[in-house]
């Protein structure tokens, strides 16, 4: 071996013994202490109704870009059809404050790996011991692809938060009106 490659799994073996354990992870922080520290007031107000003892936590899958493989097997594995470049995908859970608690993964670009496929492969396998330390009362925040697992979550007794997205060529949500129809509205009522 060389002196890189040396150095590289010592610095390696260094973080996953001396690090990891402590900072990043679901056993790192009990479950109060990440409720008490790092889920803002606005976050338990507009998802927890307030709730003292609600975890919120925002998961989202990201992209680690890989060179280009020489082993066909990962390169066809690792290679991703949305981004055409090779990759794998860490999923990130973070608090409402941005606190990393856990990265899981990271897993393969192939289209079986979407965010909503990863997080039921989390649940459904119990990693990093994430069952026990989730309470039914716990909020997942997420965006649009995980839409597919929404219903397998709250099946789990989770509490699912996804934002409004229009639809293609609408300029308001559902339900709401534009800020221009709310000032028209209340010009008219004043006459």
């Amino acid at each position: 071996k060389s002196q890189v490659q040396r150095c590289i799994h010592s610095a390696r073996v260094s973080l996953m013994q001396d690090f990891v354990p402590h900072f990043i992870g679901f056993q790192h922080i009990s479950h109060e202490d990440f409720v008490r520290n790092h889920t803002t007031p606005i976050a338990k107000t507009l998802f927890a109704n307030d709730s003292e003892d609600a975890a919120i936590i925002v998961m989202d899958g990201t992209y680690i870009y890989l060179q280009k493989s020489a082993d066909y097997e990962f390169q066809r594995l690792s290679y991703s059809l949305h981004k055409n470049r090779p990759l794998v995908k860490p999923m990130v859970i973070v608090g409402t404050d941005g606190y990393i608690l856990s990265v899981l993964g990271p897993y393969f670009a192939n289209g079986k790996n979407n965010d909503a496929a990863i997080t039921k492969h989390m649940i459904s396998v119990n990693a990093e011991g994430m069952n026990e330390w989730l309470e039914t009362s716990d909020v997942c925040v997420v965006d649009r692809g995980f839409r597919d697992v929404v219903d397998f979550l709250r099946e789990q007794g989770y509490n699912v938060e996804m934002p409004v997205y229009l639809k293609k060529g609408s300029k308001t949500a559902p339900g709401r009106r534009s800020q221009r129809q709310q000032t028209s509205n209340q010009s008219e009522m004043g006459r």
